[in-house]
């Protein structure tokens, strides 16, 4: 029959006189049957229900359960996997059987979820029962969530929906009648669909969230109630009343199209192909009997709100001309929630015409979606009928917009700790319009009955082991009701507080401690001592693992401190042995030369510690992540280190610079990124503070360093080139390219060039066109540049194909290639002279064979890199003893183990 009651609405449900073929059994004196799967080893699915022993799966439960009974499901991490209760057992109107969950709430988890694996197994399947709740579930990739067919007298409230599959989430169908569907949350789901032969059915307070598709959908469904429903952002109709479905009433909805307005698209916006015909549209063979009216429509800015036996209206105006219906229907675009993570599409009092507006005699369930009642707005007049003050759609807009619950041990600080754990709840809630508040119900969630209280705090004993959500709903004195965010009680199995750690090493001097700890209470505070006298350092909260960087091999004393909430203390004490790689080995102290190179396979590196006699073995650059571009054609490279231990590494390739720092001295955390001892930082090309920053005609490279500056000095079209960077901010751009030839003096038409500093001087050797080795020095205490003719003073060798060039001292030491032999020079500006020329190649071998050279210092010994045959060689010239080493082939595999033929090389070296 027509449903025209609301106050009394359920008691309609209740006592109508059906014939049903599934009889109801009598209860048991048990009236709760718990289910929770927290702890597999504590439940059985052939047990009696009981807080000790709960059943593990719902399905279990509902082969059990007796009219009268309520099957409590408590929310477990792990969810309720494939678990379709296919109902067979009936209640009475006076004693029904009720699946309890929890309300739907602001966070996750508060509910227990039901999953489906592959989206192929739905939830609830009613088939031929009556007087039947299911309350309080969370549906999460359901495949057709609730089918109820050929049943009466059920009520499906307060569950949640979303990312739902196949073609409705709640399916109402065969001869059901009676069936309300209430406050559930429908968020990307599918909508409620009542198919051929239903009557009589409830669909109220419900709130609508992107839909997929249609969010009511009836067919052949006569005497169908759709009130108090949130439709927000629906595909399809919001509702639709097809078929011959007569004596239908959809009244005190608030429906809000998809809309351009809207910007936050997850999911995205309904395509025009699947908007639907209209908001709300009644077939011909369903407007007999079928009132439309109290509604707020807001449609498609191109599309119509009604659609009434075929003929579109696209405003309530036009509909109500037409038509009678629609009287006090309202275009309310509602500024409704798009967070995804609360989706609640509440009311604000911007949306005056839905507030306090709504038909009052229309059949709901007389509260709203959060168990409120009708609140009359303190500053919004009233147009309801006959003095009523509900507000349109599934949420009253009230002065409770949020509550808060605080959970904590009463022993301890957290809601955590071995059973029985004693906790007290603290419950706050705001009235923004200062109405007192009145009542508090604490629900433990633990199958417990809630504890109903006029105070703010509550205190419970939960004596089973498991996670439980527990949440306080407060009360005001209109009768107004909000209920909090679920909060998490732990209880833990009996035990003690225990921790050890194990470490593991990455061979750059770098320890991972992974530390594991136990205790039945909250960890509160763990602490890591790695002895090398940094002191205690404290773990992020909930992660027990630890990165530590130590500078020097050796062993240490690590300790692990472990404080629970409880007060129990754990220490654990052990000795690593801290390791070095030789890669790594040869960027500790001592005195130290790093090598660039370029070979067939591209850009190497290579290095030698030796005060440890350790060669690291050759590693590509060229693939290193940052600006130089793969294959990039590489003319020239340079390299220089500093007093701040970072080697910086210079490359010419396709007319431009590009730039790399590696640590070689401590971990270093911030600055130039936090960076290990050996680690690069990647290629970054080279920029200036003003002009351009790349140089017409680059040809070489050359690099020093001298108070506390790195200078790039750069051979481009003949002429001398400086540029220079500060070491304290090594990402900063490089000063603008200053012209050493036009100031010092040297000639145009240079063709090679070597670098180096002495004091605050920078010294640039340069060999002309002519032959002619010249030296420029730049003292930048004075701010002069001055050059000198080296071969006019000292003669020199003939045909000089390359320079390199060091600083030991007050003395720039000059190299020159020639002929395949290597000639040294050095000027000495403490005594103001340059030595002659002598000849390297007579001293340590190699004579007509080197190809290319690089010359790097430590201490007082310059070691010197020759390129012979494509190998790599090595001398080092001992200056305070007065002699040379001969080659050595740092190509062999045993050693540094560079692939040949190497065809460019620079060095660098540092000592500490």
């Amino acid at each position: 029959m027509r449903l025209r009651l609301s106050v009394g609405l359920t008691a309609v449900f209740a006592t109508a006189v059906l014939g049903l073929p599934a009889p109801a059994l009598a209860a048991p004196a048990a009236t709760v049957l718990i289910v929770s799967n927290a702890d597999d080893s504590h439940c059985s699915d052939s047990g009696t229900g009981t807080a000790d022993t709960p059943y593990c799966t719902v399905s279990a439960a509902a082969e059990d359960v007796l009219a009268g009974q309520t099957v409590k499901v408590l929310a477990t991490d792990k969810g309720y996997v494939d678990d379709v209760v296919r109902l067979t057992r009936s209640g009475t109107p006076e004693q029904p059987i009720t699946f309890l969950g929890a309300p739907v709430l602001y966070n996750w988890g508060s509910q227990p979820t039901l999953r489906s694996t592959a989206g192929t197994t739905g939830s609830f399947v009613l088939s031929g029962v009556h007087d039947v709740v299911i309350r309080g579930f969370h549906h999460a990739g359901k495949r057709d969530a609730f089918v109820i067919n050929d049943s009466s007298r059920i009520t499906v409230d307060q569950n949640r929906f979303e990312n739902s599959l196949g073609t409705a989430d709640i399916r109402i169908s065969g001869t059901s009648d009676h069936v309300t569907v209430s406050r559930n949350l429908i968020h990307w789901g599918i909508g409620v669909s009542l198919d051929p032969g239903t009557h009589d059915n409830l669909v109220t307070t419900n709130d609508f969230n992107r839909t997929r598709t249609s969010a009511v959908t009836a067919k052949d469904s006569p005497g169908l109630v759709v009130s108090q429903n949130t439709i927000a952002y629906s595909c399809m109709e919001s509702v639709l009343i097809d078929g011959a479905s007569a004596g239908a009433t959809v009244k005190n909805n608030v429906i809000t199209a998809d809309n351009p307005d809207r910007t936050y698209y997850d999911p995205p916006k309904c395509t025009t192909a699947r908007r639907g015909e209209a908001e709300i549209s009644v077939s011909a063979d369903s407007v007999t009997g079928t009132a439309v009216d109290y509604n707020t429509v807001h449609p498609w800015p191109d599309a119509a709100g009604y659609r009434w036996a075929g003929t579109a209206y696209a405003t309530a105006a036009a509909f109500e001309a037409a038509t009678g219906q629609a009287g006090h229907d309202t275009d309310l675009n509602v500024t409704l929630n798009q967070n995804l993570d609360a989706p609640f599409d509440l009311l604000a009092d911007v949306d005056a015409a839905a507030i306090d507006s709504a038909d009052p005699t229309v059949p709901s369930v007389g509260t709203d979606f959060f168990g409120s009642v009708p609140v009359d707005h303190p500053t919004i007049a009233n147009t309801a009928p006959g003095g009523g003050v509900r507000d349109r759609g599934a949420y009253e807009r009230t002065g409770l917009r949020y509550a808060d619950l605080s959970l904590d041990g009463t022993a301890t600080s957290y809601s955590t700790g071995p059973a029985p754990l004693t906790v007290k709840a603290s419950a706050s809630a705001p009235q923004e319009w200062h109405v007192p508040l009145v009542g508090y119900s604490f629900d433990f969630g633990d199958g417990s009955d809630p504890v109903v209280t006029g105070s703010p705090e509550a205190v419970h004993t939960y004596q089973v082991v498991g996670s439980y959500q527990a949440t306080v709903t407060v009360t005001d004195a209109n009768g107004a009701k909000i209920t909090s965010a679920a909060r998490e009680a732990a209880v833990t199995a009996p035990g003690t507080l225990a921790a050890d750690f194990t470490t593991t090493q990455t061979g750059n001097g770098q320890v991972v401690l992974n530390a594991t700890y136990s205790s039945p209470w909250v960890i509160t505070t763990h602490r890591v001592d790695f002895g090398d006298g940094e002191g205690f350092i404290d773990g992020l909260w909930g992660n027990g693992q630890w990165y530590h960087q130590y500078s020097l091999p050796g062993s240490r004393t690590v300790t692990l401190v472990v404080t629970d909430d409880a007060g129990h203390t754990v220490t654990v004490t052990k000795q690593v042995q801290v390791a070095f790689d030789t890669e790594h080995q040869v960027v500790l102290p001592g005195e130290r030369v790093q090598l660039l190179g370029q070979n067939a396979d591209g850009l190497f590196s290579t290095g030698a510690n030796y005060t440890r006699g350790l060669w690291a073995k050759v590693s590509g650059l060229s693939n290193m992540y940052g600006a130089l571009p793969s294959g990039a054609q590489v003319g020239s490279l340079a390299t220089v280190t500093g007093d701040d231990q970072w080697l910086r590494g210079f490359v010419a390739a396709d007319g431009k610079i590009y730039t790399t720092d590696r640590n070689l001295g401590p971990y270093r955390l911030g600055g130039m990124a936090s960076t290990a001892p050996g680690d690069w930082t990647g290629w970054r090309e080279f920029a200036v503070t003003s002009g351009a920053a790349h140089l017409p005609g680059l040809t070489q490279i050359a690099a020093a360093r001298i108070n506390g500056k790195t200078h790039v000095v750069a051979l481009a079209g003949g002429r001398v080139y400086e540029s220079s960077n500060p070491q304290t901010n090594y990402w900063a751009a490089w000063s603008a390219w200053g012209d050493i030839t036009a100031v010092s003096g040297i000639p145009a038409g240079t063709t090679r060039i070597a670098a180096a500093g002495t004091g605050n001087s920078l010294h640039v050797a340069a060999l002309g066109a002519d032959g002619h080795v010249r030296v420029a020095d730049g003292n930048y205490d004075r701010g002069t540049w001055s050059s000198g003719d080296v071969t006019l003073w000292r003669g020199g060798p003939a045909q000089i194909t390359q320079l390199a060039g060091v600083g030991i001292g007050n003395q720039f030491h000059v190299v020159a290639l020639a002929g395949g032999n290597v000639h040294e020079i050095t000027g000495d500006y403490a005594a103001g002279y340059w030595t002659n020329w002598g000849d390297i190649s007579a001293a340590a071998g190699l004579g007509g064979s080197v190809t290319q050279i690089a010359a790097a210092t430590t201490g007082n010994n310059m070691r010197l890199f020759g390129v012979s045959g494509g190998h790599v060689h090595v001398a080092t010239g001992d200056y305070g003893r007065g002699y040379w080493t001969t080659w050595a082939d740092i190509n062999q595999p045993g050693v540094a183990g560079a692939t040949t033929p190497v065809t460019l090389v620079a060095a660098a070296g540092t000592t500490g």
